[in-house]
């Protein structure tokens, strides 16, 4: 099959979706799909891009649009739309009519637009994904218009049961409504020795609590330094990530020992942190997608404190970790106790690397390609 991928953001952009779609990509290729990528440049990153870029089986075009400023209009969802409509909106009848694709692979509310819009003119088989929970209205504008996205598309997937559930809700038949999973790569995302990545990383002997995610308010980075900066004094936070907080996440840790900042590390890096990290904590106060970074947790055979918002549960339980609701004297109970009682960590450490091997192979991007061919 030829495949576009219709999406705002993409790698070089760093964040869970990106890498996702990275993955999705690859593995299409490896099943000799043809495969196409409409994007904007980077957004939210700063980083080297290319305009245009040819790889093995795929191609991606970025457009080039005004970064630095999403980040300030996520909490006016018709400003962030009017951003992020219209490149996408211009470009994608002229790729349609050069790549001729079989399927228009739509991710999130704005390229579904897009999708629908110019896939039903051109009588093309659209699938839209969501990664979010969006938390639609009962009534309203809003209501209706992501209804009729969603409407008119071919097939509609959520990242989890509670996505499905919500775009059920709208009205969508059951038939061209579906689930799809996160996978990651189980050869890359591996445990490492505890002694050997501690030392890798120069953690020593120290028990690390490791944080990594964006640097945003609804990623819970605030409530998980509080509790650093209180909890027992021979625990250490490692923060990995970016974002609007990152002064905030400096000035912390460099008022306090116990609390190192790394910023970026990149993706092939991850592994070591995760397997020199003692416990991951994913401190959402948002309905969080999925959270990507408990999967690869697991898989280096880290145990995770997770948020018991958004999908965080349908993540992972409490074979492989801890599910609190999120607030500072939580966060510390659940660190302390993790501290207290290594032979605890040890059995769900033990765990953590099967959970990963059952749940998110590569084997679930069969759950995507079934939907590029699915009768409605």
């Amino acid at each position: 099959m030829k495949i576009l991928q219709l999406t705002v953001h993409f790698s070089p952009n760093v964040g869970g979706v990106e890498t996702h779609l990275n993955d999705l990509v690859e593995a299409l290729v490896r099943r000799k799909n043809e495969v196409f990528v409409l994007a904007y440049r980077p957004l939210t990153t700063k980083v080297d891009w290319k305009v245009y870029e040819r790889r093995k089986g795929s191609e991606i075009l970025r457009i080039p649009w005004i970064p630095g400023i999403f980040y300030n209009l996520v909490e006016s969802p018709v400003l962030e739309f009017l951003y992020l409509f219209p490149g996408l909106f211009l470009l994608l009848p002229f790729i349609i009519i050069i790549k001729d694709p079989d399927v228009i692979h739509a991710h999130g509310l704005v390229a579904g637009f897009v999708g629908v819009c110019w896939g039903r003119l051109f009588g093309k088989r659209v699938v839209i994904s969501t990664h979010n929970i969006y938390h639609f209205p009962d009534t309203g504008a809003y209501r209706n218009f992501v209804k009729w996205i969603f409407g008119k598309s071919d097939f509609v997937m959520g990242l989890s049961k509670q996505e499905t559930g919500e775009l059920s809700s709208l009205g969508i038949q059951k038939t061209r409504l579906g689930t799809f999973t996160y996978w990651i790569d189980l050869n890359k995302f591996k445990p490492i020795s505890k002694i050997e990545a501690k030392k890798r990383v120069g953690w020593g002997e120290k028990f690390v609590s490791l944080f990594v995610g964006r640097l945003v308010s609804e990623k819970g980075i605030r409530p998980v330094l509080q509790a650093a900066e209180s909890w027992n004094k021979n625990i250490h936070l490692a923060v990995v990530g970016f974002g609007p907080l990152e002064a905030e996440v400096k000035r912390i840790s460099s008022n306090n020992k116990n609390v190192v900042f790394l910023g970026k590390i990149p993706n092939e890096n991850l592994p070591v942190y995760y397997s020199a990290a003692d416990i991951l904590i994913i401190p959402s106060t948002h309905e969080e997608g999925f959270g990507r970074v408990i999967l690869e947790s697991l898989a280096c055979g880290t145990p995770v404190i997770g948020s018991k918002r958004g999908a965080i549960p349908e993540a992972m339980d409490e074979s492989v970790g801890q599910l609190i609701d999120v607030n500072v004297k939580n966060i510390r109970g659940a660190a302390e106790y993790f501290y207290k009682n290594p032979d605890r960590l040890m059995k769900l450490s033990k765990n953590a690397r099967k959970f990963a091997e059952e749940k998110y192979s590569a084997a679930n991007v069969e759950q995507i390609i079934r939907a590029y061919t699915k009768e409605t």
